[in-house]
């Protein structure tokens, strides 16, 4: 299985979904399931935050370098899932890819069966920026527990 996590920039909410759920897998020995993330608008010269960094080495995960990706059509259809942040992204990729629609999914709409969007933390500071990363965490952990763990 191989699942792909879609954000704007690939720097912070997709990247730290798959570093947790990397983190996840390889805790439990599990090498069934390939994890990538890409964005939606990549700049060159983006590169991870030091609080996104600092996020993962709070939750034991170690920063190994990251370089922002811009999705492709190769990335949707290779993916058994894809899990975006947004309505709009979701917009975005199942209108310029409507035949693979079937496997792309908001993450928050899929893992709580609500209807939302995942709050970016990149422009957040302090205790907001904490409680929008640790949702992400948790959206994750959903997902692993929950969805992958059947």
């Amino acid at each position: 299985m191989k699942i792909c996590f879609i954000c704007h920039a690939n720097i912070c909410r997709s990247f730290i979904s798959q570093e947790i759920l990397k983190y996840l897998l390889k805790k439990d020995n599990r090498t069934d399931i390939e994890v990538i993330s890409r964005g939606t608008y990549v700049l060159d010269y983006l590169t991870v935050p030091k609080k996104i960094k600092d996020f993962l080495a709070e939750n034991n995960i170690t920063y190994t370098n990251h370089t922002p990706i811009q999705y492709s059509k190769q990335d949707i259809a290779s993916s058994d899932f894809i899990f975006v942040m947004t309505k709009h992204q979701y917009d975005e990729i199942t209108d310029k890819y409507s035949e693979f629609s079937d496997k792309v999914y908001i993450l928050g709409e899929y893992v709580s069966n609500k209807t939302r969007d995942i709050e970016d933390p990149i422009s957040l500071e302090g205790k907001k920026f904490k409680k929008a990363a640790n949702n992400i965490k948790s959206l994750i952990l959903n997902l692993y527990d929950n969805k992958l763990n059947s």
